[in-house]
């Protein structure tokens, strides 16, 4: 004969093991609609670079990006609203990839006309590996400009030179805002090393590298022997 307390146990348990499916079946869905953002994210973000490095930002719409994609322009609304939010993704992307690039490149014991080619050479290494890239930056290199500064990824990538700096070079005495100025013209003239070769495919990426780096170098040096 059942209680009402064993009822009451058996239709606790009825209830709990209901509600397993239940939860399994949201976990599902919503895994699913994790995995559908992830794939139309990634066919809006691969469009965008196409788009961006064969006909440049200025000349981009939200149209192009999309058709290119085959992804609903609501998607696209949803996730970036402009093309302003995810060109400077793809950005920031490309600054922690060659952040990672020149952290992997350095050793403690280089100098400083070695951390500066490691570094260069790691850098021109890995953007010309990424298709489109050299294109990208020659068509949209004033946008490049803009934003590269502003961002707190390249600050972190500038603080990384600027540690690397006072360990190879008698830097102390700079002042902070000189030790930015440095670093930034580093980061300019890596810059540049990437349109030079962009305008000529055919060199070689090490004697570019080391050119760009020994620029840097003398550059650094005349600026570490002038007082503060």
């Amino acid at each position: 004969m059942w209680t009402p307390l064993a009822r009451q146990q058996q239709d606790k348990l009825s209830e709990d093991s209901s509600a397993v499916p239940r939860k399994r079946g949201a976990y599902r869905a919503s895994q699913k609609r994790e995995m559908t953002k992830a794939f139309k994210q990634d066919a809006l973000e691969s469009a965008a670079w196409k788009v961006f490095s064969t006909i440049g930002f200025d000349a981009a719409t939200i149209r192009d990006i999309v058709s290119v994609s085959a992804v609903s322009p609501g998607s696209f609304y949803n996730y970036y609203k402009t093309k302003d939010v995810i060109f400077d993704l793809l950005l920031i992307k490309i600054i922690k990839r060659v952040r990672n690039a020149i952290l992997h490149s350095r050793c403690e014991t280089d100098t400083l006309e070695e951390m500066l080619v490691k570094s260069q050479s790691a850098v021109l290494q890995e953007l010309l590996s990424i298709s489109g890239a050299p294109r990208f930056f020659e068509l949209n290199q004033h946008h490049v400009r803009a934003r590269l500064f502003i961002m707190p990824e390249t600050s972190e990538m500038l603080d990384d030179l600027k540690k690397k700096l006072i360990q190879t070079v008698n830097m102390l005495h700079i002042s902070p805002d000189r030790m930015n100025f440095i670093a930034s013209t580093v980061l300019t003239t890596g810059l540049e090393a990437l349109l030079y070769i962009a305008h000529n495919p055919f060199l070689d990426i090490q004697n570019v590298a080391k050119l760009s780096a020994n620029m840097s170098a003398a550059s650094i040096r005349a600026a570490s022997a002038v007082s503060a």
